[in-house]
């Protein structure tokens, strides 16, 4: 048995003492209701880390959000996506606290926004207030918790930031205490070949179930897995923070060979830009094909994610070796389970290695081979660093009628990358002259999804994380505009606001705008929900009203919805 050892032994040392170094102040509440936690710091997702800690809101909107330190309001995020309504506020210490996902800002810093809105003529927004602006105190109401932006259901997104990296730091480190005494569950193991390894005399990687509950886990029906070769593995679990329900990140995830820690995970802090190496870090094709997340202990010569801070999670084993696998999978409140199996080595077995087609590209991460790839009236650029690793690429070309290029395959759906790819394909030729193209993505169910795109010496351009099948494709269409809590004509006394649905089902919503007698009004857009509307306010005419809404997609097309209402 032979463990595959990195020379990391400077590296895992500071890694692991810098956060127990680190003097964290303790801070105030965010909320005055008690904290249950429905996502943990650093939770693994594809294609990011949750940079902070989603407190829930007892189920409802609305509740008083307050300033956790002295500090002054440094930024304000306005945006139909993403975190929503957004504050963030720099504190004298050297961290910058994050607020996301609320429903509306304190009177003077909602009536500030507002007025950049109307001057700016935009709903959404990013505004940098001088220093002396909004001065706040610790325990200071700055606003009211919501569900905007992306969020998925009313809760408050809250974060801590070193100030001058814009890093997040786990906020549990700054004096929040949630009783937990619930350990982890570790739902899955699997056992992934490393170059011509056999395992159970196959090739593939092997997904277990498992038996046992209260922390202590083994192989469902059997106590051994038998490999010849390097072998690494992955782990699924979650973790359940005292009594919220919520399957939620765990704080720490560790393999034992032989008893020595060899590879770790600790969810402490990161940068946003490395936050794509997760999809290295998760067994990525797995995920896509089953939605569950596993861990993989490999690591990818081309994956540079902090939070990994032991890297030795690959074994060699022959035949008679046998190694003592265990995972241990530990919380914040450090509640730990673990799970234990042993890896038998067989003597060699021959087995055929899958061949490879002519369509199909080794791409070498390091941009040394096969970057650019190009097949009739389409090529794909990529460079160094792209792929986490040498990757076999499938290509390909079809025809469809609803497009204006042939379909051109590069890769598929669960082939994971770190940058963009550079995509170009040639419209067919009676369409090179035509208005709304774009470069489309077509997913394994036929599902066509907007890239963008745009038209450059007689080829349409876009870049793009998503691999897959592409074409140019037209949108024509306007997107729908239709009033839905009023009728042309009526009178509009008894409400406080005018609400449109709007939605494009093609390239998207692009700008969207709300004019009063030609004069142009705020409009909020809740984009989850397809919803532009006007809350009333001192812009709201008196009398006879003509509106006016334009909603405009990626591509250009416009449509205008004309009413009359009597104020």
């Amino acid at each position: 048995m032979k463990i595959r050892f990195i020379n990391i032994a400077v590296f895992f040392f500071l890694a692991t003492t810098i956060m127990a170094q680190e003097q964290f102040p303790k801070y105030g509440k965010p909320v005055d209701i008690p904290i249950y936690l429905s996502a943990t710091f650093a939770e693994l997702r594809p294609n990011h880390l949750h940079s902070g800690i989603d407190i829930k809101t007892q189920g409802v909107e609305g509740k008083a959000v307050y300033a956790v330190a002295d500090g002054y309001v440094s930024r304000i995020g306005v945006s139909p996506y993403g975190y929503g309504l957004a504050l963030y506020i720099t504190h004298y210490d050297g961290y910058t606290s994050v607020y996301g996902h609320l429903q509306r800002f304190s009177p003077n810093i909602a009536k500030y926004v507002k007025n950049y809105q109307y001057s700016h003529k935009t709903f959404t927004s990013q505004i940098y207030p001088s220093k002396d602006k909004f001065q706040v105190k610790k325990g200071d109401l700055i606003a009211y918790s919501g569900n905007s932006g992306g969020s998925g259901g009313p809760h408050l997104h809250f974060e801590i930031r070193h100030t001058d990296s814009e890093k997040p730091v786990n906020p549990l480190y700054f004096g929040y205490k949630i009783a937990d005494d619930v350990k982890p569950k570790i739902i899955g193991a699997a056992v992934y070949p490393v170059g011509e390894t056999t395992i159970e005399e196959k090739i593939d990687p092997m997904y277990f179930s498992l038996s046992g509950d209260n922390g202590k886990y083994a192989l469902k029906d059997r106590k051994y897995v038998h490999a010849n070769g390097e072998v690494a593995f992955g782990v699924c679990a979650y973790d359940q923070v005292g009594t919220s329900p919520n399957k939620n990140g765990p704080y720490l995830y560790e393999l034992y060979l032989d008893g020595t820690l060899a590879y770790q995970v600790e969810c402490d802090s990161f940068s946003f830009d490395e936050q794509r190496y997760v999809n290295s870090l998760l067994d990525y094709r797995h995920y896509k094909e089953k939605k569950s997340s596993y861990v993989r202990t490999e690591v990818d010569p081309f994956n540079k994610i902090s939070v990994i801070s032991r890297k030795n999670g690959i074994v060699e084993v022959a035949e008679g070796d046998t190694v003592a696998v265990m995972f241990k999978i530990i919380d914040y409140a450090g509640n730990a389970s673990t799970l234990s199996f042993s890896l038998v080595g067989t003597a060699p077995v021959k087995v055929e290695l899958p061949s490879h087609r002519r369509s199909e590209y080794f791409v070498k991460a390091d941009g040394s081979m096969n970057a650019s790839v190009e097949i009739e009236a389409f090529s794909v650029k990529t460079t160094k660093g792209t792929f986490f690793r040498d990757e076999w690429v499938q290509t390909g070309q079809r025809d469809r009628s609803d497009c204006c290029s042939r379909i051109y395959r590069f890769g598929d759906e669960g082939l994971a990358v770190f940058k963009n790819v550079t995509v170009s394909i040639t419209p067919d030729e009676k369409w090179k002259k035509q208005k709304g193209l774009f470069i489309a993505s077509i997913g394994k169910d036929g599902k066509v999804s907007s890239l963008g795109g745009s038209m450059k010496e007689g080829r349409m351009v876009t870049e793009t994380r998503t691999l897959g099948e592409y074409a140019i494709m037209v949108d024509s269409i306007a997107p729908k505009v239709t009033a839905s809590n009023f009728k042309t004509g009526q009178s509009i006394k008894e409400l406080n606001s005018l609400r449109f649905k709007i939605s494009d089902d093609m390239t998207g919503i692009d700008s969207y705008n709300i004019y009063l007698n030609d004069e142009w009004v705020l409009g909020k857009y809740d984009a989850k929900n397809n919803l532009l509307y006007y809350e009333f306010d001192e812009h709201l005419p008196a009398g006879n009203i003509n509106v006016k809404v334009v909603v405009k997609d990626a591509v250009g097309n416009e449509k205008t919805l004309k009413a009359k209402v009597v104020n």
